[in-house]
C-alpha cells in the first residue's frame, strides 16, 4: 500500500504513564475504566473537531470483563453498567458523547494483526478532506497507547509504505517505538518522517 499521509499531531503513552483525565468531570472521570481512560488521555492530545475515530485494542476491557465473568459464576447476575462498558465501542461512543462529535467511529480488535487493521481503517478514514484519528491502546501490560491524527497529504508530506512481503506483525511496543522513536520496525515500516503539529 502506498499512500501520502500526514500526521498533523500524535501522541504516546507508554507501559506505566499516569493517563491524565483531569479535563473529564468528576462524576464522568470515576466510571471510566482503566482502558477508557487511556482512550480519553490520547484522544484528548490529537483531537479535531468532526474528525473520524478508529479505536484499535487486541484485549480491550480485560479487567472489566473478568470482573464480569466472575460476578456471574459467584451470584448469576451482571451489572448492566459494568456491560455496556466492557464492549469493545465503549471508550469511542463515550468519547463522541462527551466531544459532541458526529462523525462516524469505528472500533476493532483483530488479533495478532490489531494495529495494523486499525492504522489501515484510519488511513480509509482520512479521505476526502476529512481527519482521522487513530487510537491503539491496552490496558494490559501496565496500559499502553498510541493516538495519531492523520490526514491525506499533499506531495512531500509523511509517506507510509507497507514493505513488500508482509512480515511479523506489530506489537503495541513496536508501535510506540515507532511513534515515538522513528524506529524503523522489524523492516515493516519503510519510512518515518516527523511532521507533526506541536
Amino acid at each position: 500500500m502506498n499512500r501520502r499521509v500526514e500526521v498533523r499531531a500524535w501522541a504516546v503513552l507508554g507501559p506505566g504513564d499516569a493517563a491524565d483525565v483531569a479535563f473529564v468531570p468528576p462524576l464522568v472521570r470515576r466510571r471510566l475504566s482503566p482502558l477508557q481512560k487511556i482512550f480519553f488521555a490520547l484522544a484528548r492530545q490529537v483531537d479535531a473537531p468532526g474528525a473520524a475515530f478508529v479505536f484499535a485494542s487486541r484485549d480491550g476491557e480485560d479487567t472489566l470483563t473478568r470482573r464480569i465473568v466472575e460476578e456471574f459464576q459467584s451470584d448469576g447476575t451482571v451489572s448492566p453498567h459494568r456491560f455496556s462498558a466492557s464492549v469493545y465501542n465503549a471508550a469511542p461512543g463515550l468519547w463522541s458523547v462527551f466531544t459532541k462529535n458526529t462523525a462516524p467511529y469505528t472500533a476493532l480488535a483483530a488479533g495478532d494483526d490489531t494495529v495494523e487493521c486499525g492504522l489501515l481503517e484510519a488511513l480509509n478514514a482520512a479521505q476526502g478532506g476529512r481527519e482521522a484519528v487513530f487510537v491503539c491502546a491496552e490496558e494490559t501490560g501496565g496500559g499502553s497507547g498510541v493516538a495519531l491524527r492523520l490526514a491525506e497529504a499533499a506531495d512531500g508530506a509523511v509517506r507510509v509504505t507497507d514493505a513488500a512481503g508482509g512480515g511479523a506483525a506489530l506489537t503495541m511496543a513496536q508501535l510506540v517505538a515507532f511513534v515515538r522513536d522513528g524506529v524503523d520496525v522489524d523492516g515493516k515500516w519503510t519510512a518515518w518522517r516527523q511532521h507533526c503539529a506541536d
